[in-house]
């Protein structure tokens, strides 16, 4: 490991860790206002460890780990007071508060490297929303959708393909409608937004042409434009499709199993490319302004599939970090741990990726009682002689029990890193 690495990641965490900063956003959110037994530091970094874990399913169990991490017994704190803290309406506020300093310092510092045909693109923004049950007693706050499941809250997430990282995220009701927490289009310049079915919005996909962004949205199964011009996988063109809606063509009409189309919508213009998925029995859509003459249909889909690595964050939070465990009727603690998780996130992947640009993040997470809870508690003690050389174990664990493992050849296509190879054949 090189020594730089080292000094890097230990000048960027201290910062962040530092307990007069922890503190001053503590204040500056109204968290704390006058000093407590509970200290601002000792608490966020006894969060991060316990959430972690992936093993907390109830508050006690964040209580355990907050006394488990003090150097004695007079800092042990009861139970109430503990519950007390966290149910402040301030501790979510504090914990986005800080999660968002986390996304602004730990981001930029990380940088994978993309394949040639994406890296004109300033970023590759994906875009999802994950939904999960919250207590019966938030129905009122957070009113889910299924009348099964009366309270639910929904998570609208950004996340950052160069950067392997969320750049932006917002809580709200499962009710609440996805494509309100999409990218601001005067932010997209030269920047690729990808997004799934629920995000279809033809006037935001030409404000986000306008100010000179790109997308590839899948297309969901009511869409039935105007076809103008219609050509094969391979180019060919197919006059005889002109003029004709969408749907009119079928596998009778039609045996092409790929269609690179382009559509009318109202004024403007867009691009569409559809797949026939014969196992399935099923049409898939992409619809797109990346122009044909640059992008085959054959690389649209291959980059969409890219898409995937935010369900594949989404599915470490909700089972690495425990979103979906803590039964509590207080929103200020479901909204201040959803944040928590986040944040403990961030940090885990930031030091894991420091490691090993190309470390399986899955891996590192799963063993952070080796690696990660000894950092943390060198600096919830403050033992600072101490964090080099943690930080150097860490490293050198995860990069040699981290690695990817080693694909087949049927399923390396289906991998971010299959993918980016196929793009720079």
């Amino acid at each position: 490991m090189k020594p730089m690495t080292i000094i890097s990641l230990k000048h960027q965490l201290s910062q962040f860790l530092c307990p007069e900063f922890i503190t001053r956003i503590a204040r500056r959110t109204g968290f704390l206002k006058r000093e407590r037994t509970i200290e601002p530091p000792s608490l966020v970094l006894s969060l991060i460890a316990a959430l972690s874990k992936g093993n907390c399913h109830a508050i006690a169990d964040l209580h355990r780990q907050f006394n488990g991490m003090s150097l004695s017994e007079q800092q042990f704190v009861a139970y109430k007071p503990f519950h007390n803290q966290l149910r402040k309406p301030e501790f979510a506020q504090w914990m986005q508060r800080l999660t968002q300093f986390a996304i602004a310092r730990f981001v930029r510092e990380l940088k994978s490297t993309l394949p040639r045909k994406l890296d004109g693109f300033d970023d590759i923004l994906l875009q999802d929303g994950s939904s999960f049950r919250v207590h019966d007693g938030l129905a009122d706050v957070f009113p889910s959708r299924f009348p099964t499941h009366p309270a639910a809250i929904e998570c609208h997430m950004t996340l950052s393909l160069k950067h392997q990282m969320p750049k932006t995220m917002t809580i709200t009701a499962d009710t609440a409608s996805e494509r309100a927490y999409l990218p601001k289009t005067e932010l997209m310049r030269n920047k690729l937004l990808l997004a799934d079915a629920g995000y279809v919005d033809f006037n935001y996909f030409s404000q986000l042409s306008e100010h000179g962004g790109s997308f590839i949205v899948r297309g969901g199964k009511n869409l039935n434009p105007v076809i103008i011009e219609a050509r094969n996988g391979q180019g060919r063109l197919l006059p005889k499709l002109a003029g004709l809606k969408l749907k009119e063509i079928d596998r009778k009409t039609n045996r092409s199993e790929v269609l690179d189309l382009k559509i009318k919508r109202g004024a403007d213009e867009f691009r569409l490319v559809r797949r026939w998925f014969a196992e399935e029995k099923r049409f898939c859509i992409w619809v797109t302004n990346l122009p044909a003459t640059e992008w085959s249909a054959d690389e649209i889909m291959m980059i969409y599939r890219c898409r995937w690595q935010v369900e594949l964050l989404f599915k470490e939070l909700k089972s690495d970090t425990n979103w979906r465990r803590f039964a509590t009727s207080q929103q200020a603690i479901m909204e201040g741990l959803v944040w928590a998780s986040l944040l403990a996130l961030i940090i885990r992947r930031y030091i894991a990726m420091q490691s090993l640009p190309s470390a399986s993040v899955y891996k590192a997470g799963k063993n952070v009682d080796v690696w990660l809870l000894p950092i943390l508690e060198a600096y919830i003690h403050q033992a600072w002689s101490e964090i080099t050389v943690r930080l150097e174990w860490a490293l050198l664990y995860i990069s040699k029990n981290a690695k990817k493992s080693q694909q087949r050849k049927s399923k390396k296509n289906r991998t971010l890193d299959g993918i980016f190879e196929m793009l720079n054949s």
